[in-house]
């Protein structure tokens, strides 16, 4: 790297010293030749955020995601409160600081409205199920129940109708909540520093804006924690809120973090291991990130110690083994189920290691096994003496056996391997990078030396005579050389600008069938059990009848909106990449051809008895170098109505789907238009580039300056012998 910047700045110096910046700008925008100040930018901003370790923590609420980052950064102490809801579960990040600091990021005012608007649809549909239920005890109250009564029924039972729409319910239990704290939220700013001597201290003052009951819990976004732990040095752990996360800001921000994650855990609790939960939380990994490892934690692990099979005749290795063994078999049979579902690289990622086991309450124990507190770790200390007596008889043997089931050493090991391979990758991409810019800098010098041999050249056989000939044969022919210069530029401009909405046009046009293809993949159905009061046969005195509760079945149609949001999300991306790279190739293509046509052009004019070849390409180069074409940018951003996760169901489904049907027919339409205006920016940029005046003033002015270098002709080829000197011992 020092080899690569020392070479950079010794060009720059020499090019700048003799006067060679404006005579070379063609060349340097060509190979990408930055100043050597942007240059080591450059490198340090490629190493800084690609050093950092990136571990991403998956897992839905009481899965031990808390007990388990607990475990590996805080040596089991109880830092991180549990999230009681999904409400209550923060994006959280951990990094290394010198201090103990919590950074605390709320809501905007423009997210809490989102959340104020959804519940007030939450509430209106709350009311519907609300009222249609009273009606319905109205007229079947047999037992003269208080309307009061028949109401708080009804309310019961709207509100588990609504639950079923659970993306929606997140809303309104959200709202609900930030009602309770009765805290004005346009009091509260964007963000609360929090400083901390303690982790005790850093626990107490967490509590408040994450724990289950904290005051600012229903307000608070994400948590940056940057605590002085040796094991977070270089290291970042995102610890993700779960899916149906009400605002959408937020789950965008957790994909795009659980995207660029090195390794990803996906927690999962062995009593009820990889369930409906844990995969929609797998829609948040896609073949588009960048996360190398994923492997499946099978947490609060210990509870499947005591069921009698797995207990066997108290072998506490072979238990675990007898544990494990349903717990791969369930992985591979899930995913096994799910292949079609993914692409060969996911699906090769999320089999290809075997499942890890943790058991938080493990290193409970070990932390306070003389002074134990907590009376699940007391209850399951006692049945590790129970059931394993010869592995749990004494302090030193039981703690050895502790760190066993706690697993961490394991799960360690893991970031290690994980690091080390990190650390190639990078070390690749830093000498690709390098390599990539000497290669640049080393045709850049050899142009430069290609440059000023030519002007030797020139010096050596220019007769003074001659040239004051060619400066008045060029007079003559200004006016005719603008005009044809004028004329190739745009005809080839032109031509550009039909090129590329063809070829725009042409790749577009495919990815709208994706999103059709997506839409009736995402489409389910699922069976719901529901319950109805219907007469049992009998009669209870005088015209009254017995009525009991029955439960049936019902199929409701679903639909898996993550999925359909991410293609939808993707086609977007994707017209804008295609729209920026094929702009781009083009551009590109076209600033090589353009040199062609416009020599041809000029040479055919005006003859190659008034114009040097070599000096019109000097001058185009620089002049294309410096015209100012459109930069391409394309807003990615989904409709509001679009931006849901999760499982939907009736109203949600139904406003999802009538929005992706509009959602495609303005993106189709918006990108036709978005075509023509691009190739329209275009045409302009060609038409007023007035390439013409500014090719006869470069050409005039290398003219004059050979002129004035033949006043002085010794002089002149000894500075350009000296360029040479200078380059040749530059080391590439």
């Amino acid at each position: 790297m020092e080899n690569l910047l020392k070479m950079s700045q010794t060009l720059e110096n020499l090019v700048q010293e003799n006067d060679l910046v404006g005579e070379l700008q063609g060349i340097e925008k060509e190979h990408g030749i930055r100043p050597s100040a942007e240059l080591k930018e450059a490198l340090d901003e490629k190493m800084e955020p690609e050093r950092d370790l990136k571990i991403g923590i998956l897992g839905r609420v009481k899965a031990g995601k808390s007990s388990l980052l607990n475990a590996l950064v805080f040596k089991g102490q109880n830092v991180l409160p549990k999230a009681a809801t999904p409400m209550t579960a923060a994006l959280t990040v951990l990094e290394y600081g010198d201090r103990f600091e919590a950074s605390i990021e709320y809501y905007s005012q423009d997210e809490i409205e989102t959340i104020k608007s959804n519940h007030a649809t939450c509430q209106k549909i709350l009311e519907d199920h609300q009222n249609a239920k009273f009606t319905e005890l109205k007229q079947n109250n047999r037992k003269g129940e208080s309307d009061s009564k028949l109401q708080e029924s009804a309310r019961k039972d709207a509100i588990k109708k609504l639950k079923d729409e659970v993306s929606l319910y997140a809303y309104y239990e959200q709202y609900e909540q930030i009602k309770k704290s009765g805290i004005n939220a346009s009091s509260i700013g964007e963000k609360e520093i929090l400083t901390c001597s303690s982790y005790d201290e850093l626990n107490e003052k967490l509590k408040n804006y994450v724990g289950s009951s904290g005051e600012y819990t229903p307000f608070t976004k994400s948590i940056t924690l940057k605590l002085n732990e040796e094991m977070l040095k270089d290291v970042k752990i995102i610890d993700t809120p779960g899916v149906n996360d009400p605002i959408v800001s937020r789950e965008d921000r957790t994909k795009e973090l659980i995207a660029k994650c090195d390794v990803v855990f996906l927690v999962s609790p062995a009593g009820q291991f990889l369930n409906d939960v844990d995969l929609e939380l797998l829609s948040n990994v896609n073949e588009k990130n960048g996360i190398k490892e994923f492997h499946i934690v099978a947490s609060q692990f210990d509870l499947q110690l005591s069921a009698p099979e797995i207990i066997g005749n108290g072998v506490l290795d072979e238990a675990i083994q007898r544990a494990l063994t349903p717990l791969s078999r369930q992985q591979k049979t899930v995913f096994e189920n799910k292949k079609s579902s993914y692409n060969d690289k996911i699906y090769e990622q999320l089999t290809r290691f075997n499942v890890l086991y943790s058991s938080g309450i493990s290193t409970e124990i070990i932390n306070n096994y003389d002074n134990l507190q907590d009376e699940n770790a007391t209850h399951a200390l006692g049945l590790f003496k129970k059931h394993y007596p010869d592995y749990f008889s004494n302090k030193e043997t039981a703690i050895s056996n502790l760190k066993k089931l706690s697993n961490i050493d394991e799960i360690l090991k893991v970031l290690e391997n994980v690091r080390k391979e990190k650390d190639e990758i990078i070390k690749g991409i830093m000498d690709d990078f390098i390599s990539s810019k000497k290669s640049a800098l080393n045709q850049y010098k050899n142009e430069i030396g290609a440059i000023i041999n030519k002007k030797i050249e020139v010096l050596n056989s220019t007769d003074i005579e001659e040239l004051k000939a060619q400066i008045e044969k060029i007079k003559s022919v200004k006016s005719k050389v603008v005009i044809n210069a004028n004329a190739a530029f745009e005809d080839s401009g032109a031509e550009l600008s039909s090129k590329l909405k063809e070829k725009l046009n042409t790749q577009i046009k495919a990815l709208f069938g994706g999103i059709s293809s997506a839409s009736e993949n995402a489409k389910g159905s699922e069976t719901v059990t529901k319950t109805k009061r219907v007469e049992d046969g009998r009669v209870l005195g005088f015209l009254w009848k017995k009525y009991k509760d029955v439960n049936y079945q019902v199929s409701i149609d679903t639909l898996n909106a993550s999925s359909l949001r991410t293609a939808a999300q993707d086609a977007v991306i994707e017209i804008s990449n295609i729209l920026g790279d094929v702009y781009s190739d083009n551009i590109r293509m076209w600033k090589k051809t353009i040199l062609k046509d416009l020599l041809t052009s000029l040479q055919e004019s005006v003859g190659d008895e008034a114009l040097d070849a070599d000096m019109i390409k000097q001058s185009v180069r620089n002049i294309i170098a410096n015209i100012s074409l459109p930069e391409f940018s394309y807003d990615t951003t989904l409709p509001a109505a679009l931006q849901k996760s999760g499982k939907l169901v009736g109203y949600e489904r139904d406003e999802f789907l009538n929005a992706l049907e509009s959602f495609q027919s303005e993106l189709r339409s918006r990108t036709n238009a978005d075509i023509k205006a691009i190739c329209a920016t275009l045409d302009k940029a060609i038409s007023n580039a007035n390439i013409g005046d500014k090719f006869i003033n470069s050409y005039e002015e290398k003219i004059e300056q050979l002129a004035k270098d033949a006043q002085d002709k010794e002089s002149s080829l000894a500075r350009y012998r000296s360029i040479l000197d200078q380059l040749n011992q530059i080391e590439g």
